[in-house]
């Protein structure tokens, strides 16, 4: 059976998990860059600067899938809050019409027509913005097209009610979208393999000490230096004792990665999806 010579089966890394592989990664990274400064030119050679670039990306692609995603998910706070506007914008219309209501005809000439529209939107007053959800949305609907029906829009303008009725429809357009009746239910969005990303950054992690390494010539003068330098994050990493709890780690990273080329990757935490409270 041939040999193999490649970074993958010459570099043996220490004991990482997917948390630990991130860290290690931008040491190595934030060095290069640093020392990358210091140059005559200000570049490292080709092969190292090539084999930075894919570690950052693979690093950045892994640390993308483990960052802690905080705080509640979108839906459940947006459902609540657009049903508090809704039902705030019928309750302010029903104030402020069954004030009009209440005048006298003398201080009201259009009191008949608001008594009418009153009607219309408030037969059973506001009991319709304690229903369910969906249910109110539907309720919402029907008093709206009821007032298009009936050229109500008229009345608003006549009483000078036309910013709680653009307030209304606004309403009521925002509540269908959060409840994904008038506008589609976002696809999840995917979660990622964290395994092959944390398998990926390890195999960066060995081509890039490869090439580093690769670069010490005792004829070259400075170079054993800067090679160095530059793998000094590698050199001075400690590993945790197995079995050993570390603040920087969780459950979804817990799997480690011996010496190549057997690598276990961690393995992703379970979700559940949220609750629709309509």
């Amino acid at each position: 059976m041939p040999r193999s010579f490649t970074s993958q089966d010459l570099v043996a890394l220490p004991r990482l998990n997917a948390a630990e592989s991130v860290v290690l990664a931008t040491e190595l990274i934030t060095v290069a860059e640093a020392r990358e400064k210091k140059l005559k030119p200000k570049r490292l050679p080709d092969a190292i600067g090539r084999s930075k670039g894919r570690l950052a990306a693979a690093v950045a692609a892994l640390e993308s899938l483990t960052r802690p995603q905080g705080g509640e998910p979108v839906e459940t706070k947006t459902k609540p809050k657009a049903d508090r506007i809704i039902d705030n914008a019928w309750s302010a219309t029903f104030d402020w019409l069954g004030g009009w209501c209440k005048l006298p005809p003398e201080r009201n000439p259009n009191l008949d027509e608001a008594k009418e529209l009153f009607k219309l939107l408030y037969p059973d007053g506001l009991s319709f913005t304690r229903l369910p959800y969906k249910l109110e949305w539907k309720e919402s609907k029907a008093r709206l097209d009821a007032i298009a029906g009936a050229r109500h829009e008229r009345t608003f303008r006549k009483l000078g009610g036309e910013g709680f009725l653009a307030h209304l429809q606004e309403a009521h357009e925002a509540y269908g979208r959060a409840l994904h009746i008038t506008a589609p239910r976002p696809e999840s969005a995917p979660t990622g393999d964290v395994r092959s990303a944390f398998l990926a950054t390890l195999a960066a992690l060995r081509d890039y000490a490869t090439r580093v390494a690769a670069h010490a010539d005792p004829d070259v003068p400075g170079s054993e230096e800067i090679s160095a330098a530059l793998l000094a994050p590698l050199a001075a990493w400690e590993s945790r004792p197995v079995g050993a709890s570390s603040e920087a780690s969780d459950e979804s990273d817990a799997a480690e990665a011996p010496a190549a080329p057997v690598v276990e990757a961690p393995q992703e935490p379970d979700e559940e999806p949220a609750a629709d409270p309509a």
